[in-house]
């Protein structure tokens, strides 16, 4: 017995130094880190591991060029991102630098959790982006950070499908796209359908509205009045965008079942055509690999009362916490990260962005990065910027999108006309933005 605790001694012993050098080390450093004057900046973000891998040699290059500085990188799901933001408030003060979808900005404003971009930043991002891209990172005509990511919407297709369908051109309105859409459509001898000629996407709120106000700006209309204060999709044009969802349904060529897995069934092949956004990219080379080639994108179709392809867009932006107590080192790291890396250069953000095929938003990255925005797929996008227009950013806009999901989703899934959607939803937009006001 006295030879088991003898050796039990001895191994936490031989085991003691191992941990100091470990985890007690670390933090002992830390900890003389501290002392020294180190600040270690916190970021919080959606990104999955290897998004998040490809971003750290970036951090570790910073943390080389200032050593009193760490950084840490938090991740959650998309889904969780604004709950995480909320909860976030509650422990501590939140983190340092927030990376977030650009609709919640007014409310986070509202929330006075975003500190606006001092001078120097402030100067540096109307110089370097587009004013429709600042103004999207900005509230009450403030800016309040770096725009990151630029995405629009475009038409998506297999050309092999078309091709065997014998449709000589991808649609440019909506009588070529419903026609199109039911020569592409495949039912088996049950009735089921195997492939069909439209894709839709339900389960998911930006995915369902996105598309939908693409085709709604594509026929002339809009989704708020000139001032944003009042709903003004229920209009002809509305009602014709809706029509179309429930021709489609009714042809057989959207199938209500294969809505959930949009990317799964469009990957397979499964589907002919879908609008969706340029971030797909990278998505659809990994799961497509060499049937990739066969993905073709063209503009939005134009509907009947519109004159020109016009396809919505939104920005992701970094923000930094107004109760941050390391607002300087953040505002720094943050234009380290978005200038251009040298003269003629891209920003380091932006060749971190088009690794993943995004496009980024700051114009000498697009500039820079003019060949691979070339490409076939990219292309398109980029030129739809020039007539897009962003998603209204108003307070109460992640209810707004909620509001329409469920009567677009209403529609598809035939529980609802479209009248009876379109009337229900201006009715739940018009109370949402009366309920809003800034403080």
């Amino acid at each position: 017995m006295f030879k088991k605790q003898c050796l039990a001694l001895l191994a936490c012993l031989l085991f003691l130094p191992g941990f100091l050098t470990g985890g007690h080390l670390a933090s002992a450093r830390a900890a003389d880190r501290a002392a020294a004057g180190a600040v270690t900046l916190t970021m919080l973000t959606h990104w999955d591991a290897t998004t998040l891998q490809a971003f750290q040699p970036y951090v570790k290059t910073y943390e080389a060029l200032h050593p009193n500085v760490h950084i840490q990188i938090t991740t959650v799901p998309f889904n969780n991102l604004l709950q995480k933001i909320s909860t976030s408030l509650l422990s501590n003060g939140g983190f340092d630098i927030y990376h977030i979808y650009d609709l919640w900005l007014p409310q986070l404003v509202k929330d006075h959790l975003f500190a606006p971009a001092p001078a120097t930043q402030a100067s540096d991002i109307k110089a370097g982006y587009a004013l429709g891209i600042a103004s999207a990172a900005s509230a009450n005509g403030t800016l309040y950070g770096y725009p990151t990511e630029v995405d629009d919407y475009a038409l998506i297709y297999n050309k092999r499908l078309f091709a065997a369908a014998h449709i000589s051109h991808p649609p440019t309105n909506w009588s070529e796209l419903v026609s199109d859409a039911v020569a592409l459509t495949k039912r088996d001898s049950s009735g089921r359908t195997i492939q069909q000629g439209f894709g839709t996407i339900t389960g998911w709120d930006s995915g369902v509205v996105h598309p939908w106000l693409s085709l709604l700006l594509s026929d002339g209309g809009h989704l708020l009045n000139s001032s944003n204060v009042k709903a003004a999709f229920n209009s002809p044009q509305g009602l014709e965008t809706l029509n179309l969802y429930q021709t489609l349904v009714s042809k057989h060529a959207i199938d209500p079942s294969m809505t959930l897995h949009y990317d799964t069934n469009f990957e397979l092949e499964k589907t002919g055509m879908i609008i969706m956004a340029n971030w797909w990219e990278s998505g659809l080379q990994a799961t497509m690999k060499s049937k990739f080639k066969d993905v073709g994108v063209v503009p939005i179709p134009v509907g009947p009362h519109g004159t020109k392809s016009v396809a919505v867009n939104y920005v992701w932006m970094y923000g930094v916490n107004q109760k941050s107590s390391h607002q300087a080192e953040a505002w720094q790291f943050l234009q380290w990260l978005n200038d251009p890396a040298r003269s003629g250069a891209s920003s380091r953000m932006g060749d971190w962005l088009m690794a993943q095929g995004i496009v980024p938003s700051r114009a000498s990255d697009q500039h820079a990065h003019a060949a691979d925005l070339g490409n076939s797929f990219a292309q398109p996008f980029v030129k739809a910027l020039a007539t897009s227009r962003p998603f209204p950013i108003v307070l109460g806009g992640a209810e707004i999108t909620t509001d329409l999901q469920k009567q677009i989703e209403s529609v598809v899934y035939s529980r609802s006309s479209p009248r009876q959607a379109l009337s229900t939803a201006e009715s739940q937009v018009n109370t949402i933005l009366q309920g809003s006001s800034p403080d």
